[in-house]
């Protein structure tokens, strides 16, 4: 509120703030009774209590005044949760204010007796939850309590602390115990470390979480601020929280911070736009950012250095510049064009290439176990001078390739050697060098593959799109512009069986790079189809990891006997890594097979039999490939709204129409299907299996798909080349939700199986990663609604629902979103959600809640306008922490009227299944809602005494109840 402040009357900053906040508690979302007992502070121990505010404190700087509250719940504080008021004091006036309240609150208070022991904790229990056993009996008689505090703590397995294991432990057990400490322990040969473990940052072997706790749940935890000295750190101050009732420790910090040093993010273009590398200090300095030194050894004689458990920085070649070293304690700041500022670059971005690929969940031990640990890394050495005046890297294997030996990184400019400026800013030239040669070394024992030189450009490329800057995002090193790409096309050449391609079916590139530049513009345009085109942040990183991963894991299956001669050797070991589960991150496989051929097709792979080469044309679709044509014609581009296949239809009766007819519920509907072919042979055995599901965005097949009454039909044979198509169908099914269900139909032929095939018994995948990848399936979440008049499209709206899922393995903030056509845009019309959280709220993994929504009636329009309009189309899409999950598509019909969900012309008479009743039927079901709506009224305020009024507009079922006491 600068521009315009919140003036009082109120005389002090408490009464200001409770003002304040009892004119703005909607917009700060606090509940009605949230603002009870906003003068007291917080319960010692749980009582009955709702949500709510209670004072913090307040403290003031010259003119200005801040009063904090607490979030409760049971009277205890939300851990770092609450609201606080900004204020100047003469006048008093309202400048600003902030929440971090969690949106939904439920905790149970822990019986009496948990309350009392954990009052009276031990340093004994304590220890033992801190996961101090032997060998660790000194620690012990050091470990005093400090402090206790009942709060109400969120537990979040990612955040329990802020560092893991040193890597030579995380060798040693489960790969999700070194992420977090937090697994349970599954190998029983496999031995748990003992007592304290240091890392870059102070740690505590953790016993394993208890199963009753779940994730994003609150909890009655124990504060307990303890102090506790660390061999390497003197004595500490920590503070835990532990669950209450089990005592597990659900969070835990101690009161240090770790080294950081400023580094470039990625490059001064990917973030910026520029400067170039030409630049002063000057002007690339504001483009650094401070970063955690991770994995640092502690410093010792007081003398920290650039050294880790992951990286260790070594003056291994000439010129001699050895990395700097700070007081302990001290951080790493430089500027840009110096060597110092290049070696802790160095330091942060090798580091980060191994934390990535371990986060991914390959086993270090395994996946570099040909190379030592840490990895030796020279900031400025050298490759084709004696001096290491040039623009260069590269990456040193061991005896006989079979790790890696050093990376060593020079210049990335040579105009001005006085202040240097190092490549190994350049986090995009790190990748080439790690995840290309670092990588192979281990796998194939060289430093390319047999047919590139590396996948490095790929990774470099993939890796850092997400949210480029570059002016040009298809240059593959935009600050060290050496003229590499990654859209390369086969018309010009760069195809696989190109006049470019440097011996694509047989030996080593040679050393060239035209082969790996046709290796990244291939695996580019497989994480732009993944969702790299996406408008959204998330799924373009989500797309960048899973391509980055089945570039990592595809390598992971080589070896130096199989290290693949040709593009379709490592296309074969792409779609292998595919057809695994990511275990680690819970994501089922199969689903990207069809993209990944494509891809490489589009690269000029698979080229048709007996064609001459070289040539420059693209490659051959597979002999056969059926397809429900989505406006793709069976291709991967990427394409966000994947639920509105119009070659996908329902009629009313097995008339073999091919208008689509909205689904009547209750009644025996039928489905069509329309089926394509772009193989270069006729399909046959052509099979098409029909599904339904509610009308729902986030939904998972199987789980969510139910068989349509005629499950299954054969078809015709289908044309080759696009040459013609069939229909099939009619499919029998009865929809059981009124207005709209989502149809499924999934197609098969001799020779091209749909990825569902690919799912094993047991598992499931998400619709928004499953049919934008697979063009055997065809899915339609469109429903026609009123086009002829505005009556008939509010009243179509009006509590007008759908399901949202979350298919993620995590929770996830739902976020709805609405686009509507230009004809109702120009006319100020607005699609509102109506249910509660409105169109922002959290889900748990595999949880659902109905979305309500109603159109806000703007300038009306004629059917005459919906004829003329181009988009006719009200789209509503919902996301899961940004990555578009599904939606549905409500199409308007200028031929309509009425609200389709009061039933069609045909309507059943009354008494019979599926009747709905309108003001034509004349079934007297209007008295009938009369004296049910007055029944309904007398019973909820016999319970709420807050219902004001009941209009019943439908009656689906007929309930009968008994035994409803409570």
């Amino acid at each position: 509120h600068v521009d315009q402040p919140f003036a009082s009357p109120a005389r002090t900053p408490q009464l200001v703030a409770a003002d304040y906040l009892h004119s703005y508690a909607d917009l700060l979302q606090v509940p009605a009774t949230g603002l009870t007992h906003i003068t007291e502070s917080p319960a010692q121990r749980p009582e009955p209590a709702d949500v709510e505010l209670r004072y913090l404190g307040e403290k003031q700087q010259f003119d200005t005044a801040t009063v904090a509250y607490h979030q409760t719940a049971l009277g205890l504080p939300v851990w770092e949760a609450g609201v606080a008021v900004q204020m100047t004091v003469s006048p008093f006036r309202v400048l600003s204010s902030q929440s971090t309240q969690h949106p939904d609150v439920h905790v149970e208070a822990p019986d009496d007796d948990a309350l009392k022991r954990a009052e009276s904790l031990s340093t004994t229990a304590l220890a033992r939850a801190l996961g101090l056993r032997d060998g660790t009996e000194a620690a012990r008689k050091e470990l005093e309590i400090e402090r206790r505090q009942f709060v109400v703590y969120q537990y979040e397995a990612d955040k329990v602390q802020r560092d893991g294991p040193p890597s030579v432990i995380a060798r040693d057990i489960p790969a999700a115990r070194a992420a977090n400490g937090r697994t349970k322990k599954t190998d029983p040969s496999v031995e748990e470390p003992q007592g304290i473990v240091q890392s870059s940052m102070p740690w505590l072997p953790l016993p394993p979480i208890p199963d009753s706790i779940r994730e994003g749940e609150h909890y009655v935890g124990l504060k307990v601020d303890f102090g506790l000295p660390l061999p390497a750190w003197g004595a500490l101050h920590w503070t835990a929280i532990l669950d209450v009732d089990t005592l597990a420790v659900l969070y835990l910090r101690p009161h240090v911070d770790e080294a950081t040093g400023l580094v470039f993010e990625v490059d001064p273009i990917t973030t910026n736009g520029g400067p170039a590398p030409s630049g002063t200090s000057a002007t690339l300095n504001p483009v650094r950012v401070s970063r955690p030194l991770l994995g640092l050894n502690p410093p010792v004689g007081g003398t920290q250095t650039l050294s880790g458990d992951t990286v260790s920085l070594v003056d291994s070649e000439a010129p001699t510049i050895a990395g700097p070293t700070e007081p302990g304690g001290s951080n790493f700041d430089f500027d840009a064009r110096t060597n110092e500022f290049s070696a802790v670059n160095a330091y942060v971005h090798c580091d980060r290439f191994f934390r990535l690929v371990d986060s991914m969940g390959f086993g270090r031990a395994t996946y570099f176990g040909g190379s030592s640990f840490p990895s030796s890394v020279d900031h400025r050495g050298r490759m084709n001078t004696t001096d290491g005046i040039e623009v260069n890297a590269h990456c040193v294997g061991t005896s006989g390739g079979a790790g890696i030996a050093r990376t060593t990184f020079a210049l990335a400019n040579t105009a001005n050697t006085g202040a240097p400026i190092g490549i190994a800013d350049d986090y995009r030239v790190v990748l080439h060098e790690l995840a290309g040669h670092g990588v192979l070394y281990n796998h194939v024992n060289s430093a390319n593959f047999g047919f590139a030189h590396s996948a490095g450009d790929s990774v470099a490329a993939i890796t850092c799109d997400p949210g480029t800057q570059a002016p040009d995002r298809f240059i593959t090193f935009p600050w060290v512009n050496i003229g590499r790409r990654h859209d390369r096309l086969p018309g010009g050449g760069w195809g696989w069986a190109g006049t470019i391609a440097r011996n694509p079916f047989g030996s080593s590139d040679g050393g060239g790079y035209n082969n790996e530049q046709i290796l990244s513009s291939t695996m580019f345009r497989l994480y732009r189809s993944l969702g790299g085109d996406s408008a959204d942040l998330n799924t373009q990183r989500f797309a960048a990891r899973m391509a980055t991963y089945l570039i990592l894991r595809a390598i992971g299956t080589l070896t130096p006997s199989t290290n693949p001669a040709n593009a379709a050797g490592f296309e074969a070991a792409l779609e292998t890594a595919d057809a695994g589960d990511w275990t680690s991150e819970n994501i089922t496989g199969g689903a990207y097979r069809k993209v990944i051929r494509w891809a490489f097709e589009k690269q000029g792979l698979f080229q048709p039999a007996g064609a001459a080469v070289p040539n420059n044309n693209v490659g051959a679709p597979p002999a056969v490939d059926v397809y429900v044509d989505d406006g793709r014609a069976g291709e991967y581009q990427y394409q966000p709204v994947f639920w509105n296949n119009q070659n996908v239809w329902n009629r009313l009766a097995a008339d073999g129409g091919a208008a689509h007819q909205d689904p009547v519920v209750n009644r025996t509907n039928y489905a069509y299907v329309r089926i394509r072919n772009r193989g270069t042979q006729t399909a046959t055995g052509v099979v098409v299996k029909a599904y339904h599901a509610n009308p729902a965005a986030g939904l998972s097949y199987p789980n969510d798909w139910i068989p349509m009454t005629t499950a299954q039909l054969s078809g015709a044979d289908v044309p080759a080349n696009n040459s013609g198509t069939i229909v099939v169908g009619p499919f029998a099914w009865t929809p059981q939700h009124v207005g709209h269900e989502c149809m499924f139909m999934i197609v098969s032929a001799t020779g091209d199986a749909s990825n569902v095939n690919n799912i094993a018994a047991g598992n499931s995948i998400p619709e928004w990663r499953l049919v934008p990848q697979d063009n055997n399936i065809g899915q339609r979440n469109v429903a026609p609604v009123p086009g002829g008049g505005t009556t008939g499209l509010v009243e179509e709206f009006a509590g007008l629902s759908f399901e949202v899922k979350n298919p993620l393995p995590k929770p996830a903030v739902i976020q709805i979103e609405s686009v509507l056509p230009g004809l109702l845009a120009q006319r100020d019309w607005r699609l509102d959600i109506t249910s509660k959280g409105g169109s922002a709220f959290t889900l748990r993994p595999g949880d659902s809640r109905e979305v309500l929504m109603s159109l806000a009636k703007g300038k009306d329009f004629t059917a005459d306008d919906v004829e003329k309009a181009e988009d006719r189309s009200i789209q509503v899409a919902a996301r899961a922490d940004g990555i578009l999950i599904g939606g549905m598509t409500y199409q308007m019909d200028p031929k309509l009227v009425r609200p389709q969900r009061q039933g069609p012309k045909d309507n059943p008479a009354p008494g019979q299944p599926g009747h709905e009743h309108d003001e034509h039927c004349g079934c007297g079901a209007d008295a009938k809602a009369d004296d049910m709506a007055e029944t309904l009224l007398r019973y909820l305020n016999r319970r709420s005494q807050r219902v004001r009024e009941v209009e019943v507009r439908k009656v689906i079922l007929e309930i009968e109840l008994e035994d409803c006491d409570d």
